[in-house]
């Protein structure tokens, strides 16, 4: 047993942070999937946009969880409700990834 319990927190910690990052897009993307396989629609082509106006998702609303939060979980163009289940799902990879990197 080590004499110092975080000594190895130091080293591990930014290999964490990127697995969590990583996870994050993951979870962005598997958004997608989850809502363009079930009527058959390309995950590459046409780019994200709202469902309820068809206004195109900007890059500056399209950062996983923060977007969200920012927007209080609204479209910009419209105020249209955005499921909890985007975040929830990013954030969900994000810790999947983190864990099995750890």
């Amino acid at each position: 047993m080590s004499a110092q319990p975080w000594a190895g927190v130091a080293d591990t910690g930014p290999l964490l942070v990127l697995a969590a990052v990583v996870g994050l897009a993951v979870g962005s993307f598997l958004n997608v999937v989850v809502h363009r396989m079930p009527v058959g629609a390309s995950v590459v082509h046409p780019p994200s946009a709202c469902p309820a106006c068809a206004s195109p998702v900007t890059a500056r609303d399209n950062v996983p969880v923060v977007s969200w939060l920012l927007l209080r979980g609204r479209c910009r163009s419209c105020a249209v409700p955005i499921s909890v289940r985007h975040p929830l799902l990013e954030l969900a990879t994000a810790g999947l990834f983190a864990a099995v990197t750890a």
